[in-house]
């Protein structure tokens, strides 16, 4: 039965994988604006309904992974290890990105914010997404520091701490579609980005710390 269970999984996770490969695809090629879900569902050989299943909405099929990086952000927080500060999730987080940089892979780390450039749509829900972000981080840093939910002080440090690795990702991506060496920009936001977090880890002080 795990076994049947495991493979339907595996199913799922492809007929997902496909729509959204698709989807960026059509978007690269035509827009966003200019696809529909249709075009989509044909691309990937499923229906609309299929689609609709996977993806709630059509911009879903740009940010569905950004759900994903929330709770995997979350996740680290909960679970990192004795003594190590609220920054540290965070700077691996960049790290992370910064890696796949460094590793030449800025064509898809731009590709997002390629298409955000042509549509309004997409540019309001990136800013819905950030404030969906802090709404969650808020609880969670507020509950790693014993404060109540809604605790000012920590959705200041969620904001902060979202935003340092916001601005890494920006300049990342700004910089890959001006044309630069990745490697070269990889190296440089690395360092800077160390520079952020280090003021960070001096101004959070123990705020946070187990």
């Amino acid at each position: 039965m795990e076994v049947l269970e495991g493979l339907r999984e595996r199913k799922k996770r492809e007929t997902r994988e496909t729509i959204a490969r698709s989807a960026m695809d059509l978007f690269g090629e035509r827009g966003y604006d200019s696809v529909t879900v249709a075009d989509v569902a044909e691309a990937a050989g499923v229906s609309e309904k299929t689609v609709f299943n996977y993806f709630p909405a059509k911009e879903d099929l740009v940010f569905g992974k950004g759900q994903a990086r929330r709770e995997a952000l979350i996740h680290a927080i909960r679970t990192r290890p004795p003594r190590a500060s609220l920054v540290e999730p965070f700077r691996r987080q960049t790290e992370e990105l910064l890696d796949r940089l460094a590793d030449g892979e800025g064509d898809a780390i731009a590709a997002v914010p390629r298409l955000m450039s042509g549509s309004s749509v997409l540019r309001e829900r990136l800013f819905i997404g950030w404030e969906r972000e802090a709404a969650e981080l808020t609880p969670v840093i507020a509950e790693e520091t014993g404060g109540a939910p809604d605790d000012l002080v920590a959705a200041v440090v969620a904001r902060s701490l979202a935003w340092t690795h916001r601005l890494v990702f920006r300049a990342a991506f700004s910089r890959v579609i001006a044309g630069e060496d990745q490697p070269a920009v990889a190296a440089d936001l690395r360092e800077q980005a160390r520079r952020a977090y280090d003021q960070l880890e001096r101004g959070l002080g123990d705020y946070g710390v187990r």
